[in-house]
């Protein structure tokens, strides 16, 4: 099996936005040294506009194809660290610091290109060495320098206010911290890639228009097999689960129910493979859901629920992304679906709900009970049962699935 890794990363890097979105509840984020407040960003599309101005600096600067390509997927990824981190940031240099280093951390298992986590560690790095690991001039890979200027630009662009608005004053905060925060090479290719319209439009417009990056972009054809898509979708998994403290195991456990079920069905081994993928990922739409929501100590409001309720449907929205995992998607999006058709997101039935969802939503209701929440301690294992016992007496979920659970646990 081949999963296209063009189509993984840009999958992700929705992910990332959708992380920093749900993150800015603390809205006191400023970068000390380039005096840039983000504190009002949207980040709806930062990685895109990242990728897109890093791109457009890259092709005046003469790089071979293989720093373009590592250059394209660290600028897709390069906020992977700061998953999560931006409503404890309180101190910015702090904050900054240890979202390089988580970042560089995170992205280690990455089965493909060689030099990324490098890149991840030093993209907040100033050419003068005022960066927050201290390192300067071309000590600072290439592909770290040119994210720096790319993400700092996006962070001055607002999406709420015409480009030919605020195009000089851009530029001019730019070159004013030419050889201080960018190399002078640096600032000058930026300079002559937004010397023209199309560079600005191109900007207003990336977010919504997928061609105008992929016109841009690097020749990514690389197929991953699934074991390296595996050790990608982890990687995210571990993002999702850190979203909160109470679910620090949860994908990962489900991951292993859901294997340990395909096993007992005697499913194929890639089969199996695909449904533990499944299990890591089927809470990825949760990137989406503000920390508050997630670890409230209580009953949830009526819209509290509604926002819980759309993990799922941003599930599939990133999975989707990804054209040869589609039986992937659909087992992982299909989780809170119920036989009676009064599940979410899509309220399908019985007949809609394929044996493997039907086992996924099981798994995801076990491991939910027996864990603790904010609200509760875990039941144990009968307890559980119990409960999940009723659930499939009222048509809730699959008996035949149930009990399956029930066997390859023994």
């Amino acid at each position: 099996m081949e999963i296209s890794l063009n189509e993984t990363v840009r999958a992700m890097s929705i992910a990332l936005d959708l992380v920093e979105i749900s993150s800015l509840e603390d809205k006191n984020i400023v970068e000390t040294v380039s005096k840039v407040n983000y504190s009002n960003h949207e980040f709806a599309n930062h990685s895109k506009r990242t990728a897109y101005i890093a791109l457009q600096v890259a092709s005046f600067l003469g790089l071979n194809s293989e720093i373009i390509k590592r250059l394209y997927l660290c600028s897709l990824l390069h906020d992977i660290g700061a998953a999560n981190s931006l409503k404890y940031s309180h101190s910015s240099n702090n904050f900054i610091r240890e979202h390089c280093i988580k970042g560089s951390e995170i992205i280690k298992p990455f089965p493909i290109l060689h030099g990324v986590p490098d890149i991840i560690l030093y993209h907040h790095e100033n050419y003068n060495g005022t960066g927050p690991l201290n390192i300067d001039g071309h000590k600072i890979p290439i592909e770290s320098q040119v994210i720096r200027i790319a993400d700092l630009v996006e962070l001055l662009y607002e999406e709420n206010i015409p480009p030919y608005k605020q195009e000089s004053r851009i530029i001019d905060w730019v070159t004013s911290h030419s050889n201080t925060i960018f190399s002078t090479e640096i600032v000058d290719a930026f300079l002559r890639a937004s010397s023209t319209d199309k560079f600005w439009f191109d900007l207003e417009n990336v977010g919504f228009i997928d061609s105008i990056l992929d016109e841009i972009s690097p020749n990514l054809d690389i197929a991953l097999n699934l074991d390296e898509f595996e050790t990608i979708a982890c990687i995210f998994s571990n993002i999702i689960d850190s979203k909160s403290e109470f679910t620090a195991t949860h994908s990962r456990g489900i991951s292993d129910l859901a294997f340990s079920v395909s096993r007992y069905l005697g499913y194929s081994e890639e089969k199996c493979k695909k449904m533990r993928i499944a299990g890591l990922l089927h809470d990825i739409g949760k990137v989406a859901i503000p920390s508050k929501v997630l670890d409230k100590n209580g009953p949830l409001t009526k819209d509290e629920f509604s926002i819980i309720k759309s993990h799922v449907y941003y599930t599939s929205i990133i999975l989707n992304k990804i054209e040869n995992i589609k039986d992937i998607s659909e087992w992982a999006s299909n989780h809170h679906e119920k036989l009676n058709g009064k599940g979410y997101p899509r309220g399908l039935s019985s007949k809609d709900l394929c044996e493997e969802s039907r086992i996924m939503a099981v798994c995801d209701i076990y491991q939910a009970l027996t864990e603790d929440r904010p609200y509760r301690t875990g039941l144990n294992k009968d307890k559980a049962f119990e409960i999940m016992m009723d659930m499939a007496s009222n048509n809730f979920i699959c008996n035949d699935s149930l009990n399956h659970l029930k066997s390859a646990l023994l």
